[in-house]
């Protein structure tokens, strides 16, 4: 079963938020945003994946399964001053979600520890994991203006850029023709950069 949870914006703020207990099924809750700003996005500990929606909405995406772990999952979803955010807190163990976003979207991204993969999202992008892994697919050098990529310990892997590096404090910034901003950061593990899609 699946509950579908749409929620249109007016002039004034609005805010979605759900701690739920585990029920056997798919969980999706929908926003639509404001275009015109960026979205904000928390994450607690987990495997996520950000990838463009069929529609103008932001969503969020899991599977509560049977297992005791998942016993609790906290979503909120808000709009208004200014700012688009999403926060998510599950699980720190065996929790993945899929966050879907429209395909224009200025992303700022915070998480803790995992695993994230990026689709082909186009706008600026300020994301950082403190412990894990971070895949940032779809890339074209040509959309950026800067870019700047960096891991404290760990690799990066972007053959895109031309560039294989390992070990202590990796970086290295690029410049082009295009108009986005791109800031990459993994504290303790592996940065990926594909033209691939996911």
């Amino acid at each position: 079963m699946k509950r579908l949870l749409p929620f249109l914006l007016a002039l004034s703020p609005s805010c979605l938020t759900w701690a739920q207990a585990p029920t056997n099924h798919e969980r999706r809750y929908e926003l639509r945003p404001d275009p015109n700003w960026p979205l904000e996005i928390e994450l607690g500990s987990g495997d996520y994946r950000i990838v463009t929606s069929a529609s103008d909405s932001i969503a969020v995406v899991y599977d509560e399964g049977s297992s005791g772990e998942l016993r609790k999952v906290e979503v909120q979803i808000a709009s208004g001053h200014g700012r688009n955010h999403l926060k998510i807190a599950g699980p720190k163990k065996n929790f993945y979600a899929v966050i879907e976003v429209p395909r224009k979207t200025d992303l700022r991204v915070r998480m803790a520890t995992g695993e994230l993969s990026v689709g082909d999202v186009e706008g600026n992008k300020d994301i950082e994991i403190r412990a894990g892994n971070l895949e940032l697919n779809a890339l074209r050098p040509q959309d950026y203006a800067q870019a700047d990529f960096s891991v404290r310990i760990g690799d990066v892997y972007a053959p895109l850029f031309k560039t294989m590096r390992s070990g202590f404090p990796r970086s290295f910034k690029t410049v082009g023709p295009g108009k986005y901003h791109l800031h990459a950061h993994v504290g303790v593990g592996d940065l990926t950069l594909r033209t691939s899609k996911i």
